[in-house]
């Protein structure tokens, strides 16, 4: 249960002047605090024997008002530092956690779904957050405060009493232990529910113009009203168990109370105790049902605690399987070679490439074409290092690419994805995100590159016109040339374009890749693609198939071959540089690419 306390020890050490001064401070007003019944004792007793006068009034209310002032002190600062710390931890936490998103690939990302990942950083951590706070309160009213008020309670009243009182409430212990259990048990499973409903509500959202589209939205809402009745039935068996805290602490405590009440008048008729003594060990039995009445709530924020501990744990102790040790700073693009290159995904049954054997020398372009599945992404990922490293060679220049430092590999590409990925920001933001500072003649110029200039004109705000999130409030062409125009602004050394311009009509795609020919002279592009006219002026173009290269040479020598390439050039030109243009379909998908997948594996 306290393993949590002990895994954050880092923050605690981190922030120890912050929790040193925060303890001392509740300390001192915990020792504060149980003098006032010892006076208010003596003033009773001062009443009853006669001695009571103006001057011993006046010390009385003196020293009761100081020490009010005194205690109301020190609750603010060790308050302050408590619940502070608690918002330090929230946001060192989430930090981390955001940096370790950012620093992890694909294979990281089908591990854990994005709404368990939303349901960890913040559900989780905010439990996290309330045992640095609100659960490090209650742990020193539950010991340091209950301690120094039994051992005032044995020296200024009766040690007999004392222990009278207190060993009803021993029993307590073992009943919170094995309900605690429990309560760990049932609120892990309560969160994994949480995460669960998470994950399917952001997919429901990504998706709601499918659904609506095939009138799914009953089958949906009813859907999400089981698994919101499944969290509550979870989250009720949490408060089910953790009830029975509360009513056990009360019922020992009344025990004490009673027994207190009982044997207190026998030791005052039998002239022990005075009547002073009685109401100041009352007044000290009351302050006392407060931190062992929240020794239940302690025990279900340690439990909550250690359970979202391991949950965030689970996450950040867990990685993308992907080490880059390369120490070489790539300064600038060297000609690529793959050698019997051959590649296969970890969930894969089949190998995804087979003895690739390729040259793409530095300031070439680059087509590569095959049907769905052929290939063609799985190619490009090795260039962006998003999965493992497969067999065989694959260097660029002289060296193994895994010998270059990865961020540098990196500043050097513009990559366009097949799926494109827009921020919920102006025209202008999405694009300039390709270049720091970019002013806004670099934005024009890349929007003209990508011959998104007449779309612009017909925006109202123009540059600062809102896209929506992921893009929802413009067209999947207009998506596509966005991403391209942020690609170009970067003026990469390497220009990715992973079937980049699927979406855009056949003249549209002339102008783009003409623009891309003209301002990228001596420069390397590679350009995977459906729709063969986007390849024609390429260097080489290899045709997949299975991951293997059946196909290569130019536009004109894989015509004269009469292969796979030539019968689908032939295909797309007969139906008018078919795949057809995909601007009225919703968000830009080609019917044959409406299939849930979509990775051009």
């Amino acid at each position: 249960m306290f393993d949590v306390l002990i895994k954050l020890k880092f923050f605690f050490k981190e922030h120890k002047w912050q929790y040193i001064i925060s303890f001392v401070t509740l300390s001192l007003s915990n020792v504060f605090a149980v003098i006032i019944p010892f006076i208010i004792g003596r003033f009773v007793d001062a009443i009853v024997t006669g001695e009571m006068d103006g001057e011993l009034l006046r010390l009385y209310t003196i020293q009761f008002a100081a020490l009010v002032f005194i205690t109301y002190g020190l609750d603010f600062i060790w308050g302050y530092g408590l619940f502070a710390g608690a918002y330090k931890l929230q946001r060192q936490m989430r930090s981390t956690l955001m940096r370790h998103f950012l620093r992890m690939r694909a294979p990281y990302f089908e591990k854990f779904r994005t709404g368990d990942l939303m349901a960890r950083g913040t559900q989780d951590i905010r439990a996290l957050a309330d045992t640095a706070g609100y659960g490090m309160l209650v742990l020193m009213s539950a010991t340091g405060f209950t301690a120094t008020l039994v051992v005032m309670m044995g020296l200024t009243v009766s040690w007999s009493l004392t222990f009278a009182t207190v060993i009803p409430l021993l029993p307590m212990a073992y009943i919170i232990k094995v309900k605690g259990a429990q309560v760990d048990e049932a609120y892990e499973i309560a969160q994994k529910s949480f995460s669960s409903v998470n994950d399917d509500v952001l997919e429901m959202i990504d998706g709601m113009r499918v659904i609506r589209a095939y009138v799914k939205e009953d089958d949906f809402i009813s859907k999400f009203k089981d698994q919101t009745n499944d969290l509550l039935k979870k989250n009720n068996r949490v408060n089910e168990i953790a009830a029975i805290f509360a009513p056990t602490v009360k019922a020992f405590a009344g025990i004490s109370t009673m027994i207190a009440l009982s044997y207190g008048a026998i030791l005052v008729s039998e002239g022990v105790l005075t009547v002073g003594d009685i109401i100041a060990f009352q007044m000290y039995l009351g302050m006392m049902i407060w931190p062992i009445v929240s020794v239940s709530e302690l025990i279900l924020i340690l439990r909550q605690g250690s359970a979202s501990m391991r949950r965030v744990e689970e996450i950040t102790h867990a990685t993308d399987g992907l080490t880059f040790e390369g120490t070489v700073d790539a300064r600038t693009v060297d000609d690529f070679d793959f050698r019997d290159f051959t590649f296969r995904y970890t969930s894969s049954e089949t190998i995804n490439l087979d003895t690739i054997d390729l040259s793409l020398p530095k300031g070439k372009t680059l087509g590569i074409v095959g049907k769905t599945g052929s290939g063609k992404t799985t190619l490009i990922r090795q260039l962006l290092n998003q999965f493992p490293s497969g067999s065989g060679t694959f260097n660029m220049g002289q060296r193994a690419y895994s010998d270059y430092q990865d961020p540098s590999v990196r500043a050097l590409i513009g990559y366009v994805p097949q799926d494109h990925v827009l921020f919920s920001r102006s025209v202008r933001d999405n694009i300039a995100f390709g270049k720091e500072e970019a002013s806004d003649q670099d934005i024009l110029r890349s929007i003209r590159l990508a011959s998104f200039e007449e779309d612009l004109k017909n925006m109202e705000r123009g540059l600062d016109t809102m896209i929506g999130e992921k893009g929802v409030s413009i067209s999947g062409g207009q998506k596509q040339r966005i991403s391209i125009a942020r690609a170009l602004i970067k003026d990469p050394e390497i220009l990715i374009l992973d079937d980049s311009l699927s979406a855009v009509d056949a003249m549209t795609e002339q102008n783009i890749i003409t623009n891309i020919q003209d301002v990228r002279q001596g420069k390397t592009t590679i350009i995977a693609t459906h729709r063969l006219s986007a390849v024609k002026g390429a260097d080489e173009i290899i045709v997949l198939d299975n991951g293997r290269i059946i196909e290569r040479g130019t536009h004109d020598e894989l015509i004269a071959e009469k292969g796979w390439y030539y019968e689908q050039f032939m295909k797309q030109e007969i139906k008018g540089s078919a795949p057809d243009s995909t601007e009225d379909f919703p968000d830009g998908l080609r019917p044959e690419y409406e299939n849930g997948r979509g990775d051009g594996r």
